[in-house]
């Protein structure tokens, strides 16, 4: 059972102020008869809420994938950053929305790249539990060109299991073992993929600060099987198919 003004909200007619008053107009009929109460409780499964004639289809779970910018918080609200909700339509900014829409996970704000947005708890339940060991994949710029030999102790490495030092408040901690593979020919290289199964406080970042260089850009592309669409503009962003819903829940 549900609120009927939250119901309606939900539907896309509006905020509650602006549902009350289509309420009070009489536009609003619950299994063929007017309803004028905001508060009226109605069975989502089996009433039939109508506006103006039209039955209000409600959608129970959304599913949205996002090109996070740099420059944005992954916040509903931020005094000093924008959020990636600001970057969302105005579909997306009804009461149900503003209560259960929210992102699985976080990037860093200077982080850009895929982001999972819904209102499906066990989904996120699913992605950020421990015991699921979701893979994460990140494209990874560094600051110092690394030579083959020492390229080959960073892969060695990170599949051990590197130990991380403390940061702000988060204490040193042994890493999973993570996957890494350099980008491009030659000897030098500054690029790679890095999959992690995990989530601590900037892990990517410590990974490689323990093994003596720094990541200048970081991006994330996959999240399981699932990929960054690489037609999207950083902001960009869609909802999920069924069959991209459907490799989320392979995890």
């Amino acid at each position: 059972m549900i609120r009927l003004d939250k119901l309606l909200s939900h539907g896309g007619l509006g905020s509650r102020s602006s549902v009350k008053k289509l309420l009070r107009s009489g536009a609003v009929t619950v299994n063929g008869k007017s309803v004028f109460d905001s508060s009226m409780r109605v069975d989502e499964e089996n009433d039939i809420v109508a506006a103006d004639g039209k039955k209000i289809e409600i959608r129970k779970e959304v599913y949205l994938m996002m090109h996070k910018p740099s420059g944005y918080v992954c916040a509903k609200r931020d005094g000093l950053h924008r959020t990636v909700f600001d970057l969302l339509g105005d579909a997306y900014r009804t009461p149900f929305f503003e209560d259960n829409l929210h992102t699985i996970g976080r990037l860093d704000c200077d982080t850009e790249g895929l982001l999972i947005l819904t209102t499906d708890g066990e989904l996120t339940h699913r992605i950020t539990s421990p015991k699921s060991e979701c893979g994460k994949t990140y494209f990874v710029r560094l600051a110092k060109k690394v030579r083959s030999a020492e390229g080959s102790a960073y892969v060695s490495e990170c599949a051990k299991g590197v130990h991380i030092a403390a940061e702000g408040r988060e204490k040193e901690a042994d890493c999973k073992s993570a996957e890494l593979v350099w980008i491009g020919s030659g000897d030098e290289k500054d690029e790679c993929t890095l999959t992690i199964y995990e989530g601590k406080f900037h892990e990517v970042k410590r990974i490689f600060s323990a093994l003596g260089n720094e990541v200048v850009y970081l991006k994330r592309i996959a999240i399981g099987a699932l990929r960054l669409d690489e037609s999207f503009a950083k902001g960009d962003w869609h909802e999920l198919s069924e069959d991209e819903i459907e490799l989320l829940y392979r995890i």
